[in-house]
């Protein structure tokens, strides 16, 4: 250990893209305690609209940061051994920065910090974030068994795996089999956003929707609905369900006349299929695509109606945010998350994923009784904000790493007994 009273802790992630991940990380880099703790930042590509987040503080390192590739590089590269050399870049990183403890987030990064701490050992914190079956099958390189026996003795190399809900947990110790005991749950930490009150929320928008790019600054107060204003958020990938939602809207609107609009927050790769679904479906004036947005607390405050329409998630963030803003929702009982946030619906419209039509009832009733929507989003905020209460997510972590690299644990003098994330 490089210092009795500062652990250095190295945080590995991809890149600071626009995704729930990376927002937990910026939110525990920004609340960490800077007396016991020196965080420092590992990315595998310096990119991101989340890096100009980034504590000016904390150090940040890179695999690739844009600077022309070397011959070398080029040559594992097409060879696709790219990862091999992130390991011993990241080691070397782990040498020469003395890091204490690394702490990992995402399945690729979970396996660039197991090689990683293999070459230079390290003890480690691994978080699974996501069901990890489709995230395997999705980045496999060699045959899927292979992928599966890589990934499981990434995770129990690890001296902790943290997942973000309970229903995570138990999927991945049944598909990793891993030992119960090795595998925790930690809810995410609630980001900084404030409560909404409801003056906010009654507030209308005034204008009519329009399809635009991320280049078009969509603006809240220039694309806004007819009567009732829909926004989702959340990368454009096919994880999140967005064409599920369209055919929900289609139906809505072109046969069974509701006036509404949808405005989706984000970026990915999936933004072509659903412009051109929106093009052909002729939403235009009903859907706006509003690209990444760092704040999305002014489209809430103007929205009805915060949809999640994913197939599968760990812990959504851009459920439970819309939640502490106090927006009535409806969600998929995707495994897994949602249940939780919403009590298994008490306090929120649950509907099964993968089904337009269902979707489109449950905000079709969201629609018709918009009162008891309210109310409901009154019990999911004070709910919300206790599960995922930042301030005792981060001293929980706080605790964790110390009892990793076997030091005391500072409690606050209010502090009762049972944070500890290993028994």
């Amino acid at each position: 250990m490089s210092s009795p009273s500062r652990l250095r802790v190295l945080f590995v992630i991809g890149t600071m893209g626009g995704g729930g991940a990376e927002r937990q990380v910026v939110e525990i880099l920004k609340r960490i305690d800077r007396a016991r703790f020196e965080p420092l930042l590992y990315l595998a590509m310096k990119q991101g609209e989340l890096l100009g987040e980034v504590p000016a503080d904390v150090p940040v390192f890179a695999f690739w940061d844009g600077s022309p590739e070397s011959p070398t590089r080029k040559c594992f590269r097409r060879l696709r051994l790219t990862r091999i050399l992130r390991y011993f870049h990241l080691a070397r990183i782990l040498h020469l920065q003395q890091i204490d403890v690394v702490y990992d987030r995402t399945y690729l990064a979970t396996l660039d910090a197991a090689g990683g701490c293999l070459l230079r050992p390290t003890p480690r914190i691994s978080c699974c974030v996501v069901d990890p079956e489709p995230e395997l099958k999705l980045h496999a390189r060699l045959s899927v068994a292979m992928s599966w026996w890589f990934a499981r003795r990434a995770y129990r190399s690890a001296k902790v795996v943290l997942a973000n809900s309970d229903g995570l947990r138990k999927r991945v110790i049944e598909y990793f089999r891993l030992p119960p005991e090795h595998v925790k749950v930690f809810y995410n930490l609630l980001t900084s956003f404030r409560r909404l009150d409801a003056t906010e929320l009654d507030q209308q928008p005034e204008a009519q929707s329009a399809v635009k790019g991320p280049a078009d600054a969509v603006e809240p107060q220039t694309a806004t609905a007819t009567s009732f204003l829909i926004v989702t958020a959340g990368r454009l990938h096919a994880q999140k369900g967005h064409r599920f939602l369209l055919e929900a809207v289609d139906e809505l609107v072109h046969r069974r006349g509701r006036s509404l609009s949808l405005v989706i927050l984000g970026q990915g790769e999936a933004e072509s299929e659903l412009r051109e679904f929106v093009r052909t479906h002729q939403l235009e004036s009903q859907v706006t695509l509003a690209g990444f947005v760092a704040d999305p607390r002014e489209w809430y405050r103007r929205a009805n109606l915060f949809v999640l329409s994913s197939l599968y998630e760990g812990m959504p963030n851009a459920l439970i945010e819309a939640v502490a803003c106090g927006l009535p929702v409806v969600s998929t009982d995707c495994p897994s998350g949602p249940s939780e946030i919403l009590e298994g619906g008490r306090c929120g419209r649950l509907v099964p994923p993968g089904d337009a039509l269902a979707l489109a009832d449950g905000i079709a009733d969201a629609m018709d009784h918009s009162d008891e929507g309210r109310a409901l989003a009154l019990v999911a905020q004070k709910r919300v904000e206790d599960l995922f209460d930042p301030d005792v997510g981060i001293h929980r972590l706080e605790v964790l790493l110390d009892q990793i690299v076997g030091r005391e644990a500072a409690k606050p003098d209010n502090e009762s007994p049972g944070l500890s994330v290993i028994e």
